[in-house]
């Protein structure tokens, strides 16, 4: 849900996550209750293009997040849990306070080695890895995610929506198995969302109508992590007044490959995907197409002192599987081919100074805007092949 733009009312509740301390936190947590949060502030800057705010050739400060959750064992079998979430990302997200997620869990089946059970509600989505817990900064791998595959300008979409999802886990000696499986209406009615799906911000209605998820996990004793991910949404569009565009049709499908392997000081990830995108009926100014995308990255971590971890990863994004340099979409439309595909390169350092504050420091090396948000670079022509970007982050949690 999403509140009223840069309000004062989200100016008071970040304030108030900002000015939260470890001992109040210690206060609310119980054996059958808990409050957490964070709050993190980043500096951006780069080269030729924008990214969350104004950082071509300057500093933009308009990467900032907080967020408060609690959870609540009512009853043996069922715990609550939410979180209230306040973020702002430069042009692309600019709605402030939000819940990002409410939802109950009924373990409606358990023993020893097994449980099932039914999470409803306003739901997290199971989507690869990282995305469960991609608002916190100390769960993520960098700064950013990979964008290939965690792409923010669709993360309105990705991240958590009303539904339902049937879940289990079992431990064996072959190691433990979990399972997602559930039906939501995700939001597909965000500025970043229609720029990736109709290439534009358009005066109609893009809006969800359902999408099936699925997700199947293996923990192997070795400590080796495989995991499926599926997902099939659908959305509708309604002109709006002065349209180019006619009612038509979205549907995004997608099965994600993931692996990780740990060792004592190393962690190795590598997440593969072929999204299908497919629009149909909106018209001669938006004709109908097919793509398969093509997406992954290959990231290591090295934690070499206690406190301090490198991360080296590579990423790619192909628009169109069958076009990736975008020299066919170039011929056709004349637009640059460039927006076709990203390719990136990134380096990132993090220091967890005390148990509670993080220190981080990234930098990319770009070539192609496939990912690139559009509401920051909103001059199609004016955006840049090849651009570099480094980012700086402080986070606290407590």
């Amino acid at each position: 849900m999403t509140a009223s733009r840069r309000s004062g009312w989200n100016s008071l509740l970040l304030s108030g996550l900002l000015a939260a301390s470890p001992a109040w936190a210690d206060e609310l947590a119980g054996p059958r209750y808990q409050i957490q949060g964070f709050a993190a502030q980043g500096l951006i800057g780069s080269t030729h293009n924008n990214f969350f705010g104004d950082s071509r050739d300057g500093v933009s400060t308009r990467f900032t997040e907080a967020g408060l959750h609690g959870s609540w064992q009512a009853l043996d079998a069922v715990r609550l849990s939410g979180q209230i979430l306040y973020r702002q990302a430069g042009e692309s997200d600019q709605d402030g306070l939000r819940a990002d997620y409410a939802q109950a869990d009924w373990q409606f089946y358990q023993t020893e080695a097994s449980q099932l059970g039914l999470k409803f509600g306003k739901v997290k989505l199971p989507y690869g890895l990282y995305n469960e817990t991609r608002d916190v900064p100390f769960t993520r791998s960098g700064i950013l995610l990979p964008q290939s595959v965690y792409v923010d300008n669709s993360r309105d979409l990705l991240l958590a929506a009303p539904g339902a999802f049937l879940h289990g886990a079992s431990v064996q000696p072959y190691g433990a198995f979990d399972f997602l499986l559930g039906w939501v209406r995700p939001d597909f009615d965000s500025p970043s969302v229609e720029y990736s799906f109709l290439g534009n911000i358009r005066p109609g209605t893009l809006k969800g109508q359902g999408a099936l998820g699925a997700r199947l996990r293996w923990d192997l004793p070795t400590d080796t992590t495989l995991m499926l991910t599926h997902a099939d949404a659908r959305a509708d569009y309604s002109p709006g007044i002065g349209d180019t565009l006619t009612a038509g049709k979205v549907r995004f499908r997608n099965l994600l490959l993931t692996a990780q392997q740990r060792f004592d000081t190393v962690t190795l990830t590598a997440e593969y995907g072929e999204p299908r995108f497919d629009n149909t009926g909106f018209g001669p100014y938006f004709p109908s197409s097919h793509r398969t995308i093509q997406a992954g990255y290959l990231q290591g971590e090295w934690r070499f002192l206690p406190a301090w971890e490198l991360m080296l990863r590579h990423d790619f994004f192909y628009r169109d599987k069958r076009d990736k340099n975008g020299h066919l979409f170039a011929l056709t439309t004349g637009l640059p081919a460039h927006s076709m595909f990203a390719r990136d390169t990134t380096l990132g350092l993090r220091w967890d100074t005390t148990p509670n504050l993080m220190l981080r420091a990234e930098f990319h090396h770009v070539d192609g805007t496939g990912w690139l948000p559009g509401p920051d670079n909103p001059v199609f022509i004016d955006r840049e092949q090849r651009w570099n970007m480094w980012l700086l982050q402080a986070a606290y949690r407590f």
